[in-house]
């Protein structure tokens, strides 16, 4: 078990163009959330930190980023509203689990216009 603390430097990570798996649960990191940590990212698990917020996945629009199936954000310290979070995730998302954090407000409206 390891014990990283402090923020994520996200910038040199754009560049490892074959990371499928990003994994640094468990730890004492802090600060934002960015998901999209790498190009051909499709596991990224920051659960069980002290992460308070989630950046927008604006990436997500740029072909080479819309890998990412499943983001695991749970345990931390995020504190952002629920219709906020749901509206910056990326669209491709599978499995998005936020247990145990902040979270607060309602969901939106549009998860009624998820496919069943």
């Amino acid at each position: 078990e390891n014990k990283l603390t402090g923020t994520i430097e996200y910038r040199p990570l754009y560049n490892l163009r074959v990371l499928s798996s990003f994994d640094v649960s468990g730890n004492q990191l802090s600060g934002e959330v960015e998901a999209l940590v790498a190009p051909s990212v499709k596991y990224a698990n920051f659960s069980s930190n002290d992460f308070t917020s989630m950046s927008r996945f604006e990436k997500y629009k740029v072909r080479s980023f819309q890998t990412l199936r499943c983001c695991d954000v749970s345990n931390n310290a995020i504190h952002q509203n629920a219709t906020d979070i749901l509206e910056i995730i990326a669209p491709n998302i599978e499995q998005f689990i936020a247990s145990n954090n902040n979270i607060s407000g309602s969901l939106p409206a549009s998860l009624n216009n998820l496919p069943k």
